[in-house]
């Protein structure tokens, strides 16, 4: 019985001691530190991690153009400055080329997609997969996004018949599932009439983690390599399950009767000499996970200033309708991307809003900071915080205005690099930009069209942030009435 005491107190002393050097790992190297250390950037008080990393940004910003932070005590990188951070995105991508995300192809193959791959896989998959996120393959598709998009006001005037107060989040949500569902997995998921569909159910299940989930999901984030040799699943399994076999099934049909459409089932299905049905399925599973939500959440914070301010919804809705009407009615892909008021609404929401509010890299070979003799070791995690640099005065005036006027031709030119970041920069940027920004223009422009949009009881003013999701939320949905025009 002593000798186990003994142990016990051994342990408890190594745990200790353990803790203690680990807790000045950043500063035995000369990195500045914020006080508080073990947190998940600010969860742990109640804050999201991007506002968490927010007060140490505000702390330490021109103090420091990189800071040394902890994820429950595994050390990462905090870079403030914009320089550092074009140079870690871009200058000195070779330091940088990894996210150093989970992924797992024999325990949990829909995690071994682009955006979690490594190195030379990665390299190759994105040269294989670039041409099919051009201009040209997103035009084939719209026609699609087009006809769902018409679907969702039709199904959405007869709702406000019983009740003009919605859950535009919700809306939003059902919007990206159906289109992504159509495009990246060939079925009619009928999400916008019926959100118990198959696609809904699991899409909210990807966001919807139980407890255990959760600590799964912290886990393989923060230990990747630990959590492959555990055969961790990153995504809930019966959720990718789901987007697997119905992608197999798919794609086994398609190949069975020759049958070509415009979407992306078949344009991965001409790289099926180049990988495996089941590497191709990650790679769907990719487009649904990552369009789904950071689409709806553009979709989301966009209505919501649109019904804040009402003069620009005005405005936003007169550029759209005579556009339409000088073109005999019709809407074409061309004319989307030219709408200039909208691409300016669109990307001030993003800038206030960043889906993706934190960018990951991986430190691959160690880094000197430029003008510095500080050291990034091999194998830490620089962590960049949009949502600071958008909401930073320097760079963008009064941050927390909607103020499209920021997006002009005559402003844009003035915005300083790598501080606007909603699709990242650089190599590793946003594959799907394209795809993601033709869906919700889409789909902001008919709905602005035929509805007016204003707040109602309850609408969140101030905004308020859900605590754990893994992109930004609005607390409790995004709540507006809706009036047809």
């Amino acid at each position: 019985m002593t000798s186990i005491f003994y142990i016990f107190i051994a342990l408890i002393l190594v745990i200790y001691f353990w803790l203690k050097k680990r807790n000045n790992y950043w500063n035995d190297r000369g990195f500045l530190q914020p006080e508080s250390k073990g947190s998940f950037m600010g969860v742990t008080k109640g804050k999201t991690p991007f506002q968490g990393l927010d007060d140490h940004y505000k702390s330490f910003k021109g103090r420091a153009k990189a800071i040394g932070i902890y994820q429950f005590f595994v050390p990462s990188i905090f870079p403030t400055d914009p320089e550092l951070i074009k140079h870690i995105l871009m200058k000195d991508f070779s330091y940088f080329h990894d996210r150093g995300m989970y992924h797992n192809k024999e325990a949990d193959p829909t995690s071994a997609h682009l955006l979690s791959l490594d190195g030379q896989d990665w390299r190759d998959r994105r040269t294989k997969m670039s041409p099919i996120f051009t201009s040209g393959k997103m035009k084939m598709m719209f026609e699609n996004v087009d006809k769902i998009s018409d679907k969702l006001v039709e199904v959405l005037k007869k709702n406000i018949k019983t009740s003009n107060v919605h859950d535009m989040k919700r809306w939003s949500q059902k919007f990206t599932a159906d289109n992504i569902g159509n495009v990246a997995f060939g079925l009619e998921c009928n999400c916008i009439e019926d959100e118990n569909s198959a696609f809904m159910k699991y899409g909210r299940r990807l966001l919807d983690l139980k407890p255990f989930e959760i600590i799964k999901f912290i886990f393989a984030i923060n230990l990747p390599d630990l959590a492959r040799m555990l055969k961790i699943r990153s995504n809930p399994k019966d959720a990718g399950d789901f987007f697997l076999n119905t992608f197999l099934q798919t794609f086994e049909y398609r190949q069975a009767y020759n049958i070509v459409r415009s979407d992306f089932v078949s344009l991965l299905l001409g790289l099926k000499h180049l990988y495996t049905p089941l590497e191709l399925a990650a790679e769907a599973f990719l487009v649904f996970a990552a369009g789904y939500e950071t689409s709806s959440t553009l979709m989301t914070f966009t209505l919501y200033e649109l019904a804040l301010n009402q003069e620009i919804q005005d405005k936003l809705r007169e550029e759209i309708t005579t556009g339409i009407e000088e073109n005999d009615g019709k809407l074409t892909y061309e004319m989307l991307f030219e709408f200039k008021y909208l691409d300016m609404v669109v990307n001030e929401a993003l800038r206030k809003y960043p889906p993706i509010p934190i960018l990951f890299r991986k430190c691959v070979k160690d880094y000197k900071i430029p003008g510095t003799n500080l050291i990034i070791p091999t194998g830490i995690k620089a962590l960049i915080n949009v949502y600071s640099l958008h909401h930073d005065p320097e760079y963008f005036p009064e941050p927390s205005k909607f103020d499209p006027k920021r997006f002009s031709d005559e402003n844009t030119k003035n915005i300083k690099s790598c501080t606007f970041l909603p699709f990242g920069e650089g190599q590793r940027n946003c594959i799907g930009m394209r795809f993601g920004q033709m869906q919700s223009k889409m789909a902001i422009l008919k709905l602005v069209k035929n509805f007016k949009f204003s707040p109602c009881d309850k609408t969140l003013i101030p905004m308020k942030f859900e605590t754990f999701a893994p992109f930004i939320s609005p607390k409790g949905g995004m709540w507006l009435k809706v009036e047809k025009i």
